[in-house]
């Protein structure tokens, strides 16, 4: 198996197509064939089920792209990796959905002298923030973990070799737009919410109550998911619906369109970094989880 033949599975499953992802790749479709086909006899699987008007994967095929996707990944984070020559100014974090997140890295970049450095932030679902650090692709994470969940998140996060250092506990709010029905409530039960639409973090396959991002106990008859934060707002401000989370939105980023109400709940979050056990910290790294500290430091002093 070869990079180059995740590469052409990848590319065919998000076309549906050999021809199209041929045509994509600059590769003769009978080329592309003949090495998904090698592929399959040599992990003795079959990832692609071809049908008379196209070709959909199979359930070995829907398992391998999840494994070949990982692997190109990790293959271009190798190559953008080493090919630069100035090789220290570098932060890659990965996390929650947090507005307050986003706002500590746009700073952190603001503050940041070198003149070359490689950068990035990556919104993900909670397993995938703990994967993105248990395989030291990234150099810090940030996650929220309920406080009825402590025991089961760090006992998970301890076999995968992370460490998880708590910088606030903070109370459940509920999110609505500022003329929602109950933006002038001064603290939010479910009964004021049970008619209302519910919005969630969708974490794909791993949806246990521990990986979840909003307080597991919501059981609403209208539900939401959704993938991304700028879709959660946008479904925010132009519905009735609402959302629970720590309370930690700058108005920065919201433009005051967004207000936050405390949720009446005996559960709340406990907001930290996490770290791969004996990966070296540089100096980008700790500066970013002084700014996390100091940020929720505030935000609990406030």
């Amino acid at each position: 198996m070869t990079i180059q033949q995740c590469i052409y599975v990848l590319k065919i499953a998000e076309y549906g197509s050999f021809n199209e992802a041929a045509k994509q790749l600059f590769v003769a479709q009978s080329s592309l064939s003949v090495s998904v086909k090698s592929l399959e006899k040599e992990l003795n699987i079959k990832i692609f089920e071809r049908v008379r008007n196209g070709i959909f994967l199979t359930n070995e095929g829907a398992e391998f792209v999840r494994y070949a996707r990982q692997i190109v990944e990790q293959s271009d984070f190798i190559i953008n990796r080493y090919a630069s020559s100035d090789l220290s100014a570098r932060l890659y974090v990965s996390t929650q959905h947090y507005d307050f997140v986003a706002d500590i890295f746009t700073k952190l970049v603001n503050d940041t002298a070198d003149s070359h450095y490689r950068f990035a932030l990556r919104e993900m679902k909670t397993y995938d923030v703990i994967r993105e650090i248990e395989t030291a692709y990234c150099d810090v994470g940030v996650i929220a973990i309920k406080d009825t969940d402590y025991s089961v998140m760090e006992r998970y996060l301890a076999q995968r070799g992370i460490v998880f250092h708590e910088v606030l506990k903070a109370e459940p709010h509920v999110y609505v737009r500022k003329n929602h029905p109950l933006a002038t409530q001064s603290v939010m039960t479910f009964d004021k919410l049970k008619d209302y639409p519910y919005i969630s973090y969708e974490q794909g396959e791993h949806n246990n109550s521990f990986f979840t991002e909003e307080l597991a106990n919501i059981h609403s008859d209208k539900q939401i998911e959704i993938s991304d934060r700028a879709s959660l707002m946008n479904c925010l401000l132009g519905t009735d619906s609402y959302t629970i989370g720590t309370g930690i939105m700058p108005s920065l980023l919201n433009e005051g369109r967004i207000v936050s109400i405390p949720f009446e709940s005996d559960d709340c979050y406990i907001i930290g970094y996490i770290l791969r056990t004996g990966k070296d910290i540089t100096d980008l790294t700790n500066s970013f989880i002084e700014l996390l500290k100091n940020t929720t430091k505030k935000e609990k002093d406030d």
